[in-house]
């Protein structure tokens, strides 16, 4: 599919948020981004592939080098993730802010791959599993499809944003910009042109502070039961709609009845609407 056709079948979707038609031709065109993560002797490649029928998107990574089992400098296992914002040409992976957090899961919520939809968009390896280091420092081409990770709307966009990969201890260690041609990112020879998005337009300008209190109310294949989750020390967020359920969808702010340290109380959250 030509870029330019690509883009403005997502931009169509986007502004088409009520909707789960999917553009003219088969509905099945394929929307792509890859990132060149690096830093510190880490070499890493992430490619994403989405549909535009409601497909989960395919991710595909390689380790080409610098994740050591055993490194006199940083641990692991190594925890990698969406951030919200570009890093750019300097890579400087402070830049990057937050995870993509759309939903205002916030950190403190520790992700359990069984329950995805509780999950931060960003938070690849708390989905799927974080990296263990090899003895070469290598790891061999995997995948894995995330019904959660979304090309569109703009606020839930994975385009415009950049990878980290963490350390055990949460030090940033390699970063690259998530690329395009599909928001001018990338060049059609799919180099980086280190251009604004063109799709993603809204950036936070500092990272949001996190609850002081790490939770872990999801565990195992079993939902938490409501006096767990009455009595958890901040709200839980609503949970994510799979693409499979909804092609496109619409981020809104509600006020909603949401318990806290076992008492009823208003919040204003953030939730999809179909």
């Amino acid at each position: 599919m030509h870029a330019l056709s690509a883009f403005v079948a997502l931009a169509a979707l986007a502004a088409a948020p009520f909707t789960n038609a999917a553009p003219a031709k088969s509905g099945r065109e394929r929307l792509y981004a890859r990132s060149l993560v690096s830093g510190n002797g880490i070499k890493a490649r992430f490619e994403f592939w989405g549909r535009t029928d409601g497909t989960p998107t395919f991710t595909k990574i390689e380790v080409l080098s610098g994740l050591f089992k055993d490194s006199p400098h940083y641990q692991g296992p190594y925890g990698y993730h969406i951030h919200t914002n570009p890093v750019g040409k300097e890579r400087d992976c402070a830049k990057a802010l937050a995870h993509l957090d759309p939903l205002h899961v916030t950190e403190s919520l520790i992700c359990d791959p069984a329950f995805p939809q509780y999950c931060q968009e960003g938070d690849l390896s708390g989905k799927h599993g974080k990296f263990n280091g090899t003895d070469s420092g290598a790891i061999d081409t995997f995948g894995y499809h995330d019904d959660y990770l979304r090309f569109f709307p703009e606020d839930l966009s994975i385009l415009g944003r950049s990878i980290v990969i963490h350390a055990a201890n949460k030090t940033r260690l390699a970063c690259g910009d998530i690329i395009s041609t599909l928001d001018g990112t990338a060049s059609h020879g799919f180099k980086p042109t280190y251009k604004p998005s063109k799709f993603v337009k809204h950036y936070p300008k500092v990272a949001p502070t996190n609850p002081p209190q790490v939770v872990t109310p999801f565990v195992g294949e079993k939902f938490p039961s409501d006096e767990t989750l009455h009595n958890l020390p901040f709200p839980l967020a609503n949970p994510a709609i799979p693409l499979h359920k909804a092609l496109n969808v619409k981020l809104v702010t509600k006020t909603q009845t949401v318990w806290v340290n076992g008492t009823k109380t208003k919040a204003k959250l953030p939730i999809e609407k179909k």
